[in-house]
């Protein structure tokens, strides 16, 4: 051993107080200078400025046998101790040198307290086991590191951490604490796993897999378990005698299944798994069931004939279209058959309905059939299905993966154009058009004419202007007059919003009305003007139909915004409630005469005059109804033909001296002398009596018409004046 001379040499290289103490422990070493010993040490405390400082020079103390001197150092240890990793430190010196376990314990416990990380905490479960003998202690430093763990994963995971770190024992240890009961014998195997997987222990695993064995009482038990004693251990043997009991309990289709699999996946048992599968699909019904087995099947099985029983089973039993076609991808993932899978897919596509239900499945054919024409074909169903603006943008967001046919491209654009319903939207399906349709603008042209005559707002129009510069840069004509109308509202926003807070005050269809006509004569606003319309309308459909309400509203429509589709709606509503001729002769009088577009006005009139002929026709019409309609004709559309022929036909049902007179009448205003002379004498013809001859007479007096009955009729008065 050192003696002094030695160690006095080793002094000199002495700078703090752990090598002090260091080189007083060699002198305490038998033959013992503790003289020597203490000298050293009082160099070392005099180097003391932190804990560990105070616990080396300590142990060295109590190496020198001065045990009050160690335990006043150890208090100026623990009086200086700042962070938990030091107060673990100084308890364990305390505890395993000093021998004050009460005080280490104390120290230990806080350090404890304050620690979350798991390697710090497991080493002051090492320190509580060597210095305290504590297992009560140690099992709760054991518990806070587990405390996250809650499955058989989670603890692997820590144990491996803990085994990276060198401390293979205590990665046991924790491991151990995942065991589960031997009943839960997936969990046995798993855990039997973790064991073999990082311990490497075929002793141990055996024993765990063998345990769980007494716990077995389901065909699956077994299965799992000698799916254990296979893939760990490779003991086909016990695996064998395992499956062999399963059959013992097998009573169901599902236990059936299980000891299926097991036999085909971890024997290779074909023949037996073969038995045990079909007698599964004789007892399995429902989708799930059969869907597990067809599976199983497939992936263990060489002969998959079992599996497209389980399909075709199930085929019969499935109606709705989105189960049918999750049962064609199953059957061409497991099996293969393309003429199986198609045939599924007919059958779901004739039971789809809604455009997202053929979305789905033209999806669906196109990544399991390659079918581009097929493919198509759903879409195409699909745009015809559409109801909402997302049905149709459900279509474009499909076409847009994949290259998409010109004309189903057109055709879905067209339709989700046909369904927006804000400016937004119609911005949207321009954006969608630039890329669907590249090289064609067709349908950018017609979203962005939509949204220029839907226009409601400054932001709106903004919007579209940015929207036509994007996407019609070389259109010039329509940039520029979007650009001007955009200026033009700009400068006329503080009017927009005198007109926007008027609205809001409104109430009465007419309001709306008259101030849609003020806003396009002030602001040539079709758009707004629209709105206003439409709210008129709205309020007006609350009520029960009048043309009297209804005549303003169509005069506007058609003069105001020249909406003809609308216009031919709301003249369309005003026929169906023309029930008396007054009513007929005021729509017919507003349309042919009160509309710019008389082009149109006159077109639309002659067919609705047309249509009331053919109602005259059709019913035991009088010659005066004739007569009314024949006038009206002549008076709102000068048609010369149409009302002579509406008279003849009025003169064919003719039984009276006055239905003569009055179309003789007509004739004579309109300028056909002969016709109307016609027509009197026919008159005349019809009078029966004296009494008739005279009304006839006065009829044609008033007419302006003179002839034999005017006369012979005067003279029947005598000298008793004239009749008239």
């Amino acid at each position: 051993m050192a003696t002094r001379e030695e160690l006095s040499a080793q002094a000199s290289a002495c700078n703090d107080a752990a090598s002090y103490a260091a080189l007083a422990k060699q002198a305490t070493a038998e033959p013992a200078d503790l003289d020597y010993a203490k000298e050293l040490l009082v160099k070392g405390e005099s180097n003391c400025s932190f804990p560990d400082h105070y616990v080396a020079v300590a142990e060295g103390y109590v190496a020198a046998g001065d045990h009050d001197k160690a335990a006043a150092l150890y208090d100026e240890a623990a009086n200086s101790c700042f962070d938990a990793k030091e107060k673990a430190e100084t308890g364990y010196s305390i505890a395993k040198y000093l021998g004050d376990r009460d005080k280490g314990r104390a120290l230990l416990e806080e350090a404890i307290a304050e620690t979350t990380n798991t390697t710090e905490l497991l080493s002051y479960a090492g320190y509580v086991q060597d210095a305290l003998q504590d297992n009560a202690l140690a099992n709760k430093l054991f518990s806070k590191v587990t405390a996250n763990c809650k499955s058989i994963a989670d603890y692997q995971k820590l144990a491996s951490d803990i085994k990276k770190s060198g401390n293979t024992t205590t990665a046991l240890m924790v491991f151990k604490k995942a065991a589960p009961s031997s009943n839960d014998t997936t969990d046995v195997v798993d855990f039997a796993k973790g064991l073999k997987d990082l311990f490497g222990d075929d002793k141990e695993v055996a024993a765990t897999l063998a345990d769980a064995e007494s716990g077995c009482m389901f065909p699956g038990q077994f299965v799992a378990l000698a799916g254990g004693f296979i893939n760990l251990l490779d003991d086909k043997a016990k695996a064998e005698d395992l499956l062999e009991q399963g059959k013992n309990f097998a009573m169901s289709g599902e236990e059936n299944l299980d000891l299926a699999t097991g036999y085909a996946s971890l024997l290779g048992d074909q023949s037996t798994a073969a038995d045990m599968y079909n007698i599964a699909l004789n007892e399995f019904s429902n989708k799930d069931d059969l869907l597990k087995l067809a599976s199983s099947v497939a992936a263990n099985m060489d002969d998959k004939s079992i599996a497209g029983k389980a399909y075709d089973k199930l085929a019969s039993k499935l109606s709705n279209p989105a189960d049918i076609a999750m049962l064609a991808k199953a059957v061409n993932d497991n099996l293969g058959d393309k003429d199986k899978v198609a045939s599924l897919y007919a059958a779901a596509e004739a039971k789809a309905t809604t455009a997202a239900a053929l979305v789905t499945l033209a999806g669906e054919v196109n990544a399991n059939l390659q079918d581009p024409a097929k493919t198509n074909a759903l879409y195409a169903k699909a745009v015809d299905a559409c109801k909402v603006y997302t049905d149709a943008t459900s279509i474009l967001e499909a076409l847009a993966k994949n290259p998409a046919d010109a004309a189903l491209a057109a055709t879905s654009l067209q339709k989700a154009l046909e369904l927006t319903e804000t400016n937004a939207q119609v911005l949207d399906v321009a954006q969608r058009a630039q890329k669907l349709t590249p090289g064609d603008n067709t349908v950018v042209e017609q979203a962005l004419d939509k949204a220029e005559a839907n226009v409601s707002s400054l932001d709106e129009m903004r919007k579209l202007a940015n929207a036509s510069k994007q996407l019609l840069a070389d259109d010039t004509e329509r940039n520029e007059r979007i650009g001007a109308k955009l200026a033009k509202r700009e400068a006329s926003q503080a009017r927009y919003t005198e007109f926007q807070n008027q609205e809001k005050t409104l109430t009465r269809p007419g309001q709306f009305i008259t101030l849609a006509s003020t806003v396009v004569e002030e602001l040539e606003d079709t758009s707004y003007a629209t709105q206003l319309l439409t709210t008129a309308e709205e309020k007006m459909q609350a009520n029960t139909f009048s043309f009297a309400a209804y005549q303003p509203l169509i005069v506007a429509v058609g003069n105001l915004v020249k909406d003809k589709t609308w216009l031919a709606r709301l003249l369309d509503l005003a026929a169906s409630h023309s029930n008396t001729f007054a009513q007929v002769r005021s729509l017919g009088e507003t349309v042919s005469k009160q509309l710019s577009d008389t082009a149109f006005g006159k077109e639309w009139t002659q067919k609705f005059y047309s249509a009331q002929l053919d109602k005259l026709d059709a019913g035991s019409a009088s010659t005066f109804e004739y007569n009314k309609l024949a006038k009206v004709v002549k008076e709102h559309l000068g048609d010369d033909a149409q009302a002579q022929q509406i008279l003849d036909k009025g003169e064919a049902k003719a039984e009276s001296h006055f239905h003569f007179a009055y179309m003789a009448e007509l004739a004579q205003k309109w300028g056909n002398a002969d016709k109307a002379k016609s027509l009197y004498d026919k008159a005349t013809a019809a009078c029966h009596n004296p009494a008739q001859q005279r009304e006839l007479a006065d009829l044609m007096r008033k007419a302006g018409v003179a002839n034999s009955v005017t006369q012979a009729a005067a003279q029947t008065q005598g000298g008793k004046g004239t009749y008239w």
